[in-house]
C-alpha cells in the first residue's frame, strides 16, 4: 500500500503548497518506471506528473488514502465499481473535491513486475474510477496510533505463545524490525512528526505481516495455523487504519490551506 499512501500524502502536500510536482513524483515513483495515469476522458495515458500539475486548477482540495480489504472498505464510500477496483489493488487514492455534491475520482494502481529475480522493476498505471466524495468512517490519528499499539502488543504475545518461528522474539527485536522496515518511507513535512511516526510504525508492521505470510511460522498443526491467522488479521487491520490516518494528516492540512486561500472556513 506504500505507493498509494505516498501519493495521497505528497499529493495533498502539493495542494497545500508544501511540495512541488517533482517532490511528489520522486516520492511516489521511487525506482519504478515513470507512472502513467489512464482516464476515460483522455485519448492516451498521461504521466503522473502531468496529472498532478493539473490538480491545482481543479476543485480537488486533498487526496485521501484507501486501503480496503475483504469485508473492510477502509477509506471508501461507494459506488460498488470503485470498491471492486480498489479491493483488487488493495490500495487506492481518492481525489477529494471541495463539495460533497461533486463527484470524486478514485485512482487504483495496476502494478506490473518485469525482469529476472533479483533485478526486477515495476511499471505502474493508475486507473481512474468514479467515486463518492462522502467522507468514510476512518479513525483519527490518535485513535489509530492507540489501536495499533494495543494490537501490536496483543498479537506479539499471542504469536509468541503459539511458538511461531517468525515471532519468537522479544519486544526490542520487534521494535528494531519495525524501524528497519520503515526507513525509506517518508511523509512530507505538512503531515507532522506524529503522523510520520505512526506511518513508519504501520509500514513496519505491514512488512512484518508480509514476511509472516510467506513463512508458515512453524505452524505444524491446523489449530496453530488457524490461531495464527486469527491473530494476524486484527493486526493487519490496525496497521492499515494507522496508515490511512497518518496519510490523512497531509490531506487535512491541504484542505485548511485551500480554504484559507479561498477565505472560507474548512
Amino acid at each position: 500500500p506504500l505507493r498509494a499512501a505516498l501519493l495521497a500524502s505528497w499529493g495533498s502536500a502539493l495542494l497545500s503548497g508544501d511540495a512541488d510536482v517533482d517532490d511528489v513524483v520522486g516520492a511516489v515513483e521511487g525506482v519504478d518506471e515513470p507512472h502513467l495515469l489512464v482516464d476515460g476522458t483522455l485519448s492516451e495515458p498521461e504521466e503522473l506528473g502531468s496529472w498532478l500539475d493539473g490538480l491545482r486548477g481543479t476543485e480537488v482540495v486533498g487526496l485521501r488514502l484507501a486501503l480496503p480489504a475483504p469485508g473492510d472498505p477502509l477509506g471508501l464510500v461507494g459506488p460498488p465499481a470503485a470498491h471492486r477496483a480498489a479491493l483488487g489493488a488493495g490500495e487506492a487514492v481518492v481525489a477529494v473535491p471541495g463539495s460533497a455534491a461533486t463527484e470524486a475520482t478514485m485512482l487504483g494502481p495496476d502494478i506490473r513486475t518485469f525482469g529476472p529475480a533479483g533485478d526486477q522493476g515495476h511499471c505502474v498505471t493508475w486507473r481512474c474510477h468514479q467515486a463518492s466524495a462522502a467522507w468514510p468512517d476512518v479513525p483519527t490519528l490518535a485513535q489509530a496510533d492507540r489501536e495499533l499499539g494495543e494490537q501490536l502488543r496483543e498479537s506479539t504475545s499471542t504469536l509468541a505463545a503459539l511458538g511461531t518461528t517468525s515471532w519468537r522474539t522479544d519486544g526490542s527485536a520487534v521494535a528494531a524490525h519495525l524501524r528497519g522496515a520503515a526507513q525509506s518511507f517518508v511523509l512530507p513535512d505538512s503531515a507532522g512528526p506524529r503522523a510520520e511516526a505512526v506511518a513508519q510504525r504501520a509500514v513496519g508492521v505491514l512488512a512484518i505481516l508480509d514476511a509472516a505470510r510467506e513463512d508458515d511460522g512453524g505452524a505444524i498443526t491446523a489449530h496453530v495455523a488457524q490461531a495464527r491467522a486469527a491473530s494476524l488479521s486484527p493486526l493487519d487491520r490496525a496497521a492499515r487504519r494507522a496508515l490511512v490516518a497518518a496519510a490523512g494528516a497531509s490531506m487535512h492540512a491541504a484542505r485548511r490551506a485551500v480554504a484559507s486561500r479561498a477565505g472560507v472556513t474548512p
